[in-house]
């Protein structure tokens, strides 16, 4: 195994989309990006930071961070392949995000996600989040959560 964190770039963009496509049915959820996910089809200026974590040139996790305010930055898109989870790299995702958002100059992160997401929700509960107040309109979430950088 030969891991690493890299930025996203264009020439990543349709691992992204597979992998993206693979984890949404893993969860029982449709990927749309032509609809409700199409924010994927601009990576680059969807997300203040995309970042991929790469098995030599196999794409086996994502996690982004999305510009909210001045000082607040939201979490998007932490996906880790199955066969890789248990292995301490989602938080090494995790731990990549946050370095980014405090390098960028943000005080506080937040983020949306869904009840059943046991395992992630753990991750963000070790890293320091804690529940906050809905503060999004995403239908499909019911679990908020933010901590301060």
């Amino acid at each position: 195994m030969d891991i690493r964190t890299v930025l996203f770039e264009d020439r990543y963009k349709q691992q992204v989309f597979d992998f993206t496509g693979r984890c949404f049915q893993e969860l029982g959820k449709t990927f749309e990006p032509s609809g409700r996910h199409g924010f994927y089809n601009d990576i680059g200026s969807s997300f203040d930071a995309f970042y991929c974590l790469m098995d030599e040139d196999q794409l086996v996790g994502t996690v982004g961070l999305k510009k909210i305010s001045d000082d607040t930055v939201e979490l998007k898109a932490m996906y880790l392949d199955q066969s890789y989870r248990g292995k301490g790299l989602g938080r090494l995702l995790m731990d990549k995000a946050v370095e980014s958002a405090k390098r960028s100059g943000y005080k506080r992160m937040v983020l949306d996600s869904m009840s059943q997401y046991k395992d992630a929700l753990r991750l963000y509960e070790r890293t320091g989040f804690v529940n906050i107040e809905r503060y999004n309109d995403n239908i499909h979430a019911d679990v908020f959560m933010g901590m301060d950088l």
